[in-house]
């Protein structure tokens, strides 16, 4: 208790000097271009890559931190985006990214770093999707956390079905209450999937048993570089490189639930669920 106290202390002193790292940066809605799949960002430049933020209430916006703050820095890079608490109003502040061309059908996955500061300080954010960088325009929740309070960076992980052709946008929410402390963003990343459930005759990936008790094996004609593995709430419980075209996985060390792994197979990411008993 005293620990986490002091803690926070520190970082209060911290945050009184973050003002003057912060950059300005776009508040309205922008006339932008739409970019293809595979797409990555982690706000290193100062344009923002067309990326804005809105404020729909009366407490503090997202703002663009550099990492010469001794604290919170960066998952990557020397820049991310940070909401800093209000001491009597509530956040309601949105990012919106860029435009991303998007095909029917297809499955995509975001992934993206955040961090708050302790859960002595819960924080609030909502991950959207829709076809307009508005309010309206968000019509499908991806992720919701209500009491965000990890220290360092945990990486998200969400999966999304392509309703139809079109440019989307996402959108990252803050909503935390008064006087909490900060949230922390950084690291944003939007691919396609190779689903290798998704159409059995087509994928050459094989993964048994299912479910696994001790041993997961995963295996393709082609040779498998790397996998991760994540539990339903997208967090990485297992990574490793690889160079075979078999792999034999201990997974016995693993909850009892559900599992998604990431294999990346001469180049091509599939993905592909197990329940671990």
């Amino acid at each position: 208790m005293k620990n986490t106290l002091f803690f926070g202390l520190s970082l209060f002193c911290t945050s009184l000097v973050m003002g003057q790292n912060a950059t300005s940066i776009p508040q309205k809605s922008q006339t932008a271009s739409s970019v293809d799949l595979p797409y990555s960002y982690g706000f290193e430049t100062e344009d923002l890559d067309e990326w804005f933020v809105t404020n729909e209430g009366a407490g503090n916006i997202w703002e663009r931190m550099t990492a010469t703050s001794s604290t919170p820095d960066p998952s990557e890079g020397t820049y991310y985006m940070i909401y800093q608490f209000h001491p009597t109003d509530s956040a309601n502040t949105y990012l919106y990214s860029r435009g991303l061309n998007l095909k029917a059908g297809r499955n995509i996955t975001l992934q993206f770093d955040y961090q708050g500061v302790d859960y002595w300080f819960p924080e609030k954010m909502e991950v959207k999707i829709g076809t307009a960088a508005t309010i309206a325009g968000q019509t499908t929740q991806l992720w919701i956390d209500e009491e965000i309070g990890n220290y360092p960076y945990e990486t998200a992980t969400v999966n999304f079905t392509v309703p139809a052709d079109g440019v989307y946008y996402l959108s990252f929410r803050a909503f935390s209450d008064p006087d909490q402390f900060y949230l922390a963003l950084d690291n944003i990343k939007v691919y396609e999937n190779v689903l290798a459930t998704q159409n059995a005759t087509k994928s050459t990936l094989k993964f048994y048993p299912n479910p696994v008790k001790d041993i997961l094996t995963i295996s393709d004609v082609k040779e498998i570089s790397s996998y991760t593995i994540f539990d339903i709430s997208g967090k990485k419980v297992l990574s490793n490189s690889a160079k075979s075209s078999k792999l034999e996985l201990n997974v016995s060390q693993l909850k009892p639930g559900m599992y998604i792994v990431k294999a990346n197979s001469d180049g091509v990411l599939k993905t592909f669920k197990f329940i671990k008993k």
